[in-house]
């Protein structure tokens, strides 16, 4: 009698210390997953810092082309001992022709489109990584509840064998059966609890808010595809195309370089003595060996080719990707499915009608405890599928470019 009263308190102070954990998790501000993004999108340094690189490349592009320095010098001639030549105070300037400008505009404004491109791709990477982790947070709190409906069902066969081994009708064994799955599915409930909080801390280091947020709702088993993702809007081919288009106009700036500059300078005289008389020059400055420059225009088209070639291989390679993803999640849809369909209601049955067979001595306690079993699992199996198919459609839409 004295050790039954024993383990009764001892799985009173069990519950009511996951009572009070419950209560614990419950005191963090729940939040939707668009708010969630809009926080995370808010305090990402790296969004930060690719848009401070487009700020910079937009600067680029609106300067334009700078104008060659500015020669300024003095210069001076004499004719014999003690005669007065000539003085001269210059004015060179070199000036770029229109094209070359047009050029190096162009280049700079493909420069901050790339820049545009990293920032999208950071975008949708931070999108993906807060809502994987979002989903994640959900299924460790689906869990949970999970966990304390195991707790619940192992404790009432434990209240239903103490009863009868109080009264007679069954010896002890039904009795430590019961209390031996109660423990074990509260060491679980422990590990579960360690799971969620961990969860947790991963989803708020995403927010990087000064508020502990959790999650709200549950995962879903809606359908997002109807039809095999476009590569057309994929982040990664955006960025390489980007690439391509600031190689190309890197070339277009290495061919400018063979085009000539006007040379041009003003003179403010004295000679012999006579001020002020003036001067001018103009002409054009040539690049008349242009072996260097022809070789720098072939290595940047040479990186136009190769802009080319990594654009067919990461499409390559995310077509395959995309692939298998796209049958992995027909095949979980087809399990959730299955489990929802066939064997969910036929274990929710089980699970209602199991412990009054047990009482009325239809069935013996291990085949009650075997029942008990195959309900747990098969919840946890649609658990589980469940948030692998909501993981898998949000990977789906990230290389979707959704």
């Amino acid at each position: 009698m004295i050790q039954r009263h024993f383990n009764i308190k001892v799985f009173l102070l069990l519950g009511l210390l996951s009572t009070i954990l419950v209560r614990g998790i419950g005191q963090n501000t729940p939040i939707a997953l668009e708010e969630a993004l809009r926080i995370a999108r808010q305090n990402y340094a790296g969004l930060e810092r690719d848009r401070l690189a487009v700020d910079q490349q937009n600067k680029l592009s609106e300067s334009g082309l700078p104008f060659q320095p500015t020669a300024l010098y003095l210069s001076g001639e004499e004719y014999g001992n003690n005669q007065l030549g000539i003085t001269s105070f210059n004015i060179q300037q070199n000036f770029y022709l229109p094209k070359v400008a047009r050029v190096q505009r162009a280049f700079y404004q493909q420069g901050a489109a790339l820049a545009e491109s990293q920032l999208i791709l950071t975008d949708r990477q931070l999108k993906m990584h807060v809502e994987q982790a979002y989903y994640h947070l959900l299924y460790a709190r689906q869990e949970q509840a999970l966990i304390a409906e195991n707790v619940a069902l192992y404790n009432d066969f434990l209240v239903v064998t103490t009863k009868q081994l109080e009264s007679g009708e069954t010896g002890r064994m039904p009795q430590l059966a019961a209390q031996s799955r109660v423990g074990q599915v509260q060491l679980e409930q422990e590990h579960t609890l360690e799971k969620y909080q961990i969860a947790l801390l991963l989803f708020n280091q995403w927010l990087q808010s000064d508020t502990t947020y959790d999650v709200k709702g549950e995962l879903s088993d809606i359908t997002v595809y109807t039809q095999e993702p476009s590569l057309q809007d994929n982040p990664h081919l955006l960025f390489i195309q980007a690439q391509q288009e600031l190689a190309s106009a890197k070339v277009e700036t290495e061919r400018s370089q063979l085009l000539p500059q006007i040379n041009s300078g003003f003179k403010l005289q004295s000679v012999y003595g006579s001020f002020p008389l003036f001067g001018y020059q103009i002409g054009l400055n040539i690049p008349l060996f242009g072996k260097a420059y022809r070789g720098r225009i072939e290595a940047a088209e040479i990186g136009v080719m190769l802009q080319e070639a990594d654009f067919e291989v990461k499409k390559q390679e995310l077509e395959m990707g995309i692939s298998e993803l796209r049958y992995r999640l027909d095949h979980q849809q087809h399990i959730l499915e299955f489990l929802r369909k066939d064997l969910t209601p036929m274990v929710d049955e089980q699970s209602k009608v199991g412990l009054k067979a047990y009482q009325e001595g239809e069935i013996t306690y291990l085949e009650y405890l075997d029942g008990v079993e195959q309900v747990v699992k098969v919840k946890q199996q649609y658990l589980a599928a469940l948030y692998k198919f909501n993981v898998l459609q949000v990977e789906l839409a990230y290389w979707d470019g959704k």
